[in-house]
């Protein structure tokens, strides 16, 4: 027998030694590797929940706009991970309705193309009613709590300029690794979204000043 391949495994060419110490630096490194992933996995979660409540309110901003009429934000939610929201022209639409033609759901009338538009000159064309309600649901353990509503539980935008005078709020996005975004928006219309604490890093969100949420 060669001795050179003496105390080696038959079928991996390495010795017990070896082996041993290859699943050590494997073991440190998954162990320095999973708890990073996990943070970013964390951070992407509300990243990804608190850019689509913005780009939804200024949505709601530009359909004011657009549509000539007032439209509206409505929320609810407690600081749990159970919430939703829904733009609508309806005050204060039901959340709870998810059915479009139902007359308190949350919907935007858009032209489905067969000439009849519903609501001009009192038409009824309900395909043209589209449901803009939504939930947690594809943001498991994010958190939200709204704050400083001026007119119960909504945002409205006015059309004339798109803004938002008496109807501003605050919405504040926690994931389950405690990491936070904030959502302002002011009383001009602008929507602004950073991180209160310094928690969230890139795309602008860290806050100026960490006390004090009025920069964000």
């Amino acid at each position: 027998m060669n001795s050179t391949n003496s105390g080696r495994l038959a079928s991996g060419g390495f010795t017990l030694v070896e082996l041993l110490i290859a699943i050590s630096i494997a073991a440190i490194l998954m162990g320095i590797g999973i708890p990073s992933f996990t943070r970013f996995l964390d951070t992407n979660a509300l990243k990804g929940a608190g850019e689509q409540v913005r780009g939804h309110i200024k949505q709601a901003h530009s359909e004011a706009i657009a549509r000539n009429a007032e439209v509206r934000v409505n929320f609810s939610a407690d600081g749990t991970a159970t919430w939703a929201y829904g733009i609508s022209n309806v005050d204060n639409c039901d959340l709870t309705v998810t059915d479009p033609a139902n007359a308190a759901a949350c919907t935007l009338v858009v032209d489905d193309g067969d000439g009849t538009v519903h609501g001009e000159g009192g038409s009824v064309d309900t395909n043209d009613k589209v449901l803009m309600r939504y939930t947690n649901q594809d943001h498991d353990d994010i958190l939200m709590t709204t704050s400083n509503f001026l007119n119960g539980t909504q945002i409205s935008f006015e059309p004339r300029r798109g803004t938002a005078i008496g109807n501003t709020g605050d919405i504040l996005l926690e994931s389950e690794g405690g990491k936070k975004l904030l959502i302002r928006v002011a009383a001009l219309g602008q929507v602004r979204i950073c991180s209160p604490d310094g928690s969230v890093n890139g795309h602008g969100y860290v806050d100026g000043n960490g006390a004090d949420d009025a920069d964000c």
